[in-house]
């Protein structure tokens, strides 16, 4: 099931969802699953055997992260219930989900093992670089550049093939949203950008892969300078961008997505 947690909604007060919503894939509908223990956006989700992990994000909205948490939260579907965990040491926002989730990030090249960091901004310069981590040999290597400069977008691996999607460039004193999508092949370490652009332009989407499919939740427009509360969805196999219906309880930016396997009782409240 896919799942929405937090995310950072417009409006002048700016205070940050507590609600984690799933989608009803045969009601084409967004649902509320639970409420947070806290309000939080810029955080990173990860489900690890099936129990739902939240970690830092801001809960108040603050361009210098200056209510930045260092909360650790799990959610456990089976009995609808959050624990508090150990805080992390430092308080933490902006999160990139793939940089929390990097671990699943492996590429079966040579039998090893590879975690990936790239793009973002540099010194004030936004770079397209792609960094790989090998945890055996225990370095970093630098790997083919990106075609794209972009930040503040997202990644998703599917059948070991790294996918960069969405985020921004900045041209002059403006933000441009990236339309490219690029592909990462670890095996000849090369990136080709795809025939389909995305949709529409998304900076700090909720992602997440389910099934044959790579999902987007949200996110920022700048072309259309709005929050989005819209899903869309990239298919490898097919090469083509679909736009799911029904859209979530309002625009949100900074969110995160996961999957997990709820159980028949979902919603609880019923």
């Amino acid at each position: 099931m896919l799942l929405l947690v937090g995310g950072l909604p417009p409006g002048p007060d700016r205070l940050p969802s507590n609600l984690v919503q799933y989608y009803d894939d045969e009601k084409k509908t967004w649902k509320i699953l639970t409420i947070m223990p806290y309000n939080s956006a810029h955080h990173c989700v990860v489900e690890v055997e099936n129990f739902l992990f939240v970690l830092g994000g801001e809960d108040q909205w603050n361009p210098n992260g200056k209510h930045s948490t260092n909360f650790v939260s799990r959610y456990d579907p089976r009995f609808n219930s959050w624990i508090q965990l150990p805080p992390m040491q430092e308080s933490l926002w902006q999160l990139m989900q793939e940089q929390c989730t990097m671990g699943r990030y492996t590429f079966q090249a040579s039998h090893s093992s590879t975690i990936c960091s790239k793009g973002g901004v540099h010194n004030g310069e936004y770079v397209p670089w792609l960094y790989c981590y090998d945890p055996v040999m225990d370095v970093w290597a630098r790997k083919q550049d990106m075609n794209t400069k972009r930040a503040i977008h997202t990644l998703a691996v599917m059948n070991d093939r790294l996918y960069a999607i969405g985020g921004n460039h900045l041209k002059g004193f403006s933000h441009l949203d990236v339309m490219l999508v690029e592909c990462y092949d670890p095996k000849g370490d090369q990136w080709n950008i795809l025939q389909t652009p995305i949709l529409e332009g998304r900076s700090g989407p909720g992602c997440a892969v389910l099934d044959d499919s790579i999902y987007l939740v949200g996110g920022y427009s700048w072309s259309m300078g709005a929050y989005k509360s819209s899903t869309i969805c990239y298919c490898p196999e097919k090469g083509s961008w679909t736009e799911l219906e029904g859209d979530v309880a309002e625009p949100l930016a900074g969110p995160a997505c996961a999957t997990v396997i709820l159980p028949a009782c979902v919603p609880y409240n019923k």
